[in-house]
């Protein structure tokens, strides 16, 4: 083999070397990218978790809109008794009359 041989052989070598080296920077920055996107995306899932604290108040507050929806219907109860004739007449007497 001659010196000429090996030469070219080397510069193959260093070539292939090189290529690999590009390649294996390119992986290793969109390796760092992708985990820098995983941790933001994580720390911005964690702020938005609801707390007990949270949980509590909308149950709270679904109580009070439930205890505002019962008085509503028993006004609307009164209010349909008192629109009744005196007379006893019936819903279906009603829509019945022109």
């Amino acid at each position: 083999m001659s010196l000429d041989g090996l030469r070219a052989w080397i510069g193959e070598v260093e070539r292939k070397l090189g290529m690999r080296t590009r390649v294996f920077l390119v992986l290793v920055a969109i390796a760092v990218g992708g985990a820098g996107a995983a941790i933001y995306l994580a720390a911005e899932a964690d702020e938005g978790q609801v707390g007990a604290a949270d949980l509590r108040a909308v149950e709270s507050r679904l109580e009070t809109e439930s205890e505002a929806l019962q008085q509503l219907q028993t006004r609307v109860e009164v209010l349909e008794a008192e629109r009744q004739p005196a007379s006893g007449a019936t819903k279906e007497e009603e829509k019945a009359k022109p």
